[in-house]
């Protein structure tokens, strides 16, 4: 008889007598952390319960991210690593394991952060989501093409069915198949006809005419010829099906760039005993136009090939257009670019030099421009502002096709030139850029980078595809009648009723309604989130950090997963009040189907919804790192220690400005803007105000306040290589001085940059060390105090950095102090050097809080800390590396550098988006103060925002609507705060209106 275990008894509470086995039951329905010293967290005892939605609040720096993200969450990710094999751990990073004595009741967790999109300029939604996928497997199933001429609807046809219908022919019917192709953009014809060769094809149809590539030919570079690869010609016969079967198929992999093929039938073969003028009888009309009406375009005898779905990738080098590379976007020429000096002749250097280097009178332009200037009487020697247009437009875009004969120059210092003799048409110095420029695409990977792309070209969508990244032929393909780009396009529940309104048929049916089932069920999850006024087809570097977040969120909800933790950081950035509800029934959803959520949230709506709240403070920094309450949100309003529960209860709350300040005549006027989803509105900005632009998410705010008004006014100002948003004019920009876009990307992107450097104080800290007597004994200088200079007094074992990485197979990673600074970051002679008791290393750690006071006798420096102090930076270190920065700190640090260099008798205006991202209550009340600041020493301040605290304290009000998408665009209201609540149209009146009565 088999023993039974008792230690595995135990395990699963049998065996346990009644009191022991709740004991059991009750360590699995909690989270327990235990001991948590991570980063400024001080020996933190938390319990967290399961299955029930948490949120773990309070100021910016307490210490909320260290617990659950670096804690709870590093943990759990640490715990499941551990579990694999080591051959896996060699090819996933490992996670280190957090300063904490023990967490129990975990269970396989995943985070869902609030990170911007991916910045490689192929990730899109689509891709993200994987919903492209689907995407281009319907079509790949379904779609049907177009004849390249005609546009008459080809329907696809694989290899045996198209081979079976050739071999249908009468016998001795001479078939030709024939493949389209054409010069790549910025290549030339040795380069097709290399190609051809490499892919086992040697004969062409060139302009109808036979062109054999074993032959030496040539042709003319500047003129475009209708081209075709002749794949193979064969006579019907018993038993050809399968060669011909093999024929198509190998063409079809090898030609993967077309997915058209023409079908030619050319004649009989005599030798058949058939004469040729039989081909052309009554009889033999029937069957070619039996033959061509079956597969092909009846005129134009083109088919379409089996479709698969890298087709429709433009990730795919043989299905992404050939100018953009599959990008969407290209490069072309600004006119205003490239002249630099218009009062002056070509000759004296009206060109800006990246175009027109000099010497340039005997390169090949030199020779060009001679040459052009005799044959079409275009003087060289005139001011170019004093050229007639015509002689203008032949300098900039050339001779339309004309030849140009091409002549030495008399003063050249050759006796002879390739070019002499020869002639061709020219497309002007533009046109000479912009086939460099596709040259340079071809070649990017050679290190190749042209000067004139950064001097004179601007992105642009691609002329070619028209932002549709693939080649035309696919692009040709359509369901429903819409290409794959065109659906991409649309706005997601555009998109949906699309689909749903969609009629599949054919053998295929089935299949189809399967995928579209899948691809409704995706797009709608992503709507129920709030993010119904994306497409699948937008760049993931245009979303922000809370909109990549939701759709995490929805992939999350789609896997129906149960008994998992989530760990969320913000859900609610980026959305309007009217949607936040819609976020919250989503991790209530997540919570009911049996997971445990945990989230970092300062919204109170969110935290009113949450069944249990954690409150970490008293401070930011070292004042933080304690749990300073917990329990329901009635118990965090009850309990005195919660500052977070005062604002739950109103007993707390950011109050009304005691007054508005009003408009004046100074507006900034912006005429017709277009851009993106905005209706061609106009729009008055009052200057010397704080002024708020609101709307529901999609509703066009930063599409009107940053990529139309920021960029036209950089363009005005500075002349910035940048193509602002369509919009008809702009007036009232010469009021202001700068404009200053204050946002969230990082303020360095290497581990030496820190705060103290970015705002300036650094260089003045570095005098004041130089200066010492120790630093001058040492023959140090003020270089020599830099964390990037090398051989000065930072520590060159571990290049100032003071921690070295090890990088392990199939461990995680080990930072480890550096053993020679032990963490200094500065060697043995720098550290020796003292200003006021400290070492350069010990004011670096120095807190904002801590360096006030230490410099307090140094006007320069302590004025910058104290408004670092101020904005509710106190607890960061002078040497914080900028990497670990989030965006909300790299946003306040760059608003003191602003406030701290406040000139007088300018007038800037400041731009900010979404400033509360990552506050506290707490801490937006001393944004609003340092944005009061701004207003009154002269400025004008435009925020966009959807905090009610910020919108209420508005002097003025621009509100963005009534939707998003498609249904947004216009301007639904605008006034003071109290104007815009009176508004029924608009959804943030709704909403307003609650703030303003309390």
């Amino acid at each position: 008889m088999n023993e039974v275990n008792p230690a595995a008894q135990r395990g699963s509470g049998e065996g346990l007598c009644p009191t022991e086995r709740r004991g059991v039951e009750q360590r699995h329905t909690s989270i327990k952390v235990i001991g948590a010293n991570q980063n400024n967290l001080k020996n933190v005892d938390v319990e967290i319960p399961r299955d029930q939605l948490t949120v773990v609040t309070g100021v910016s720096g307490s210490g909320k991210s260290s617990l659950v993200f670096d804690v709870i969450y590093g943990e759990g990710q640490r715990r499941f690593l551990e579990s694999i094999s080591n051959f896996a751990k060699g090819r996933i990073n490992q996670v280190k394991k957090p300063d904490v004595k023990y967490v129990r009741g975990l269970s396989p967790v995943v985070s869902i952060e609030q990170k911007k999109g991916n910045f490689n300029p192929r990730s899109t939604v689509g891709t993200v989501t994987d919903i492209a996928d689907y995407l281009r497997l319907l079509y790949a199933t379904v779609g049907v093409g177009e004849c390249p001429i005609c546009a008459h609807p080809l329907h696809q046809v694989n290899a045996p069915r198209l081979a079976e219908h050739i071999a249908s022919l009468p016998e001795g019917t001479v078939v030709e198949l024939r493949v389209p192709t054409q010069r790549i953009p910025g290549t030339d014809y040795k380069h097709l006809f290399e190609t051809i060769r490499k892919k086992g094809y040697k004969r062409l149809l060139v302009d109808g005419e036979p062109f054999n590539l074993s032959e030496k030919r040539e042709l003319d570079e500047q003129v475009t010829y209708e081209m075709e690869i002749i794949v193979e010609t064969f006579t019907v016969k018993p038993g050809i099906h399968m060669h011909i079967s093999k024929t198509i198929e190998a063409a079809m992999i090898s030609l993967a760039d077309s997915i058209m093929m023409r079908v030619e039938v050319i004649g009989r073969d005599a030798s058949a005993g058939t004469d040729a003028a039989a081909s052309r009888s009554a009889t033999d009309a029937k069957i070619l136009k039996k033959f061509y009406d079956k597969y092909t375009c009846p005129v134009h005898h083109y088919v379409l090939c089996e479709l698969q779905a890298f087709h429709f990738s433009f990730n795919n080098d043989d299905s992404a257009c050939n100018t953009c590379m599959g990008i969407g976007k290209s490069h072309v020429v600004e006119e205003r670019f490239v002249i630099d000096n218009p009062d002056k002749s070509v000759y004296e250097g009206c060109f800006r030099q990246s175009v027109l280097k000099k010497p340039w009178r005997d390169s090949y332009t030199g020779v060009v421009l001679y040459s052009v200037s005799q044959q079409f009487n275009v003087s060289l020697h005139t001011p170019f502002n004093k050229l007639k247009q015509r002689e203008r437009d032949i300098l900039l875009y050339g001779t339309k096709g004309e030849r140009v004969e091409f002549i030495l120059p008399p003063d050249s210092k050759k006796e002879r030139h390739w070019l002499v003799g020869r002639g061709w048409p020219w497309g002007g110095i533009i046109g000479d850029i912009n086939w460099h420029y596709k040259q340079w695409l071809r070649n990017a990977d050679k290190g190749w980078d042209p000067d004139f792309i950064k001097d004179v070209m601007i992105e642009t969508t691609c002329p070619d595809c028209s932002g549709g990244r693939l080649k035309k032929s696919r692009l040709s393909v359509k369901v429903g009648g819409k290409n794959i780009h065109e659906l991409s396009a649309m706005q997601l529940v555009a998109f949906c009723d699309q689909l749903k309104n969609t009629k599949f048929t054919g053998h295929n049916q089935e299949v189809a309604e399967s995928i579209a089932r899948e691809l409704i069920k995706r797009v709608e999850l992503l709507i129920d989130v709030g993010l119904y006024y994306l497409n699948l087809g937008r760049r993931s570097d245009s979303i922000s950090g809370g909109e990549m977040q939701r759709i995490k969120m929805s992939t999350q909800i789609s896997s129906e997963l149960m008994g998992m933790l989530y760990i969320m950081d913000e859900p609610s950035i980026g959305l309007h009040p009217r949607d936040s509800a819609k976020v919250i029934d989503i991790m209530k959803k997540l919570r009911d189907i049996g997971n445990t959520v945990i989230v970092i949230e300062h919204d109170l709506e969110t935290m009113k919804n949450a069944d249990y709240l954690v409150e970490i403070g008293p401070g930011p920094g070292i004042h933080g790192g304690t749990v300073m309450a917990s329990g329901t949100c009635a118990q965090m309003e009850a309990n005195p220690a919660s500052m977070t529960g005062g604002y739950l209860s109103g007993t707390r709350e950011i109050a009304l400005p005691a007054t508005r300040r009003g408009t004046t005549d100074r507006f900034i006027t912006l005429m017709g803007a277009r851009e993106n989803n905005l209706k061609n509105i106009t729009v008055d900005i009052p200057l010397g105000i704080f002024v708020c632009v609101t709307g529901v998410s999609g509703s066009g705010k930063s599409t009107l306040v940053y990529e139309t008004l920021f960029k036209q006014i950089e363009v005005l100002k500075r002349a910035a290589r940048i193509k602002p948003g369509d919009h008809d004019l702009l007036l009232g920009y010469d009021e202001i001085t700068h404009i200053i876009n204050i946002d969230q990307s990082a303020i360095g992107r290497n581990s030496k940059s820190n705060p103290a450097t970015y705002v300036g104080i650094y260089d003045q800290i570095r005098k004041l060390f130089a200066a010492t007597d120790d630093a001058l004994a040492k023959g140090f200088v003020l270089l020599d105090f830099s964390l990037t200079h090398a051989n000065g007094t930072r520590c060159e074992h571990c290049t100032g950095d003071g921690t070295i990485t090890t990088s392990l197979q199939f461990m995680a990673d080990i930072e480890m102090t550096c053993p020679v600074c032990k963490g200094a970051r500065f060697n043995e002679d720098g550290l020796e050097v003292r200003w006021n008791g400290k070492n350069i290393s010990e004011v670096l750690n120095l807190t904002v809080e801590e360096a006030r006071a230490f410099f307090a006798d140094h006007k320069y420096i302590s004025h910058k800390l104290g408004i670092m102090d101020d904005l509710g930076l106190g607890y960061m270190t002078l040497g914080q590396s900028s990497t670990t920065l989030s965006g909300g700190e790299a946003q306040r640090v760059k608003l003191a550098w602003e406030l701290a260099k406040i000139k007088r008798g300018s007038h800037n205006l400041y731009i900010l988006d979404e400033p509360t991202t990552g506050l506290h209550i707490a801490d937006i009340e001393k944004l609003l103060i340092s944005i009061n600041k701004l207003v009154d020493s002269g400025h004008s301040v435009l925020v966009i925002e959807h905090n009610l605290d910020v919108i209420k304290s508005a002097d003025y009000i621009i509100d963005l609507g009534p939707d998003g998408g498609d249904n947004g665009g216009e301007i639904v209201a605008q006034g003071t705060p109290e104007e815009v609540a009176k508004n029924k149209r608009s959804h943030t009146a709704r909403f307003l209106k609650s703030e303003l009565k309390k």
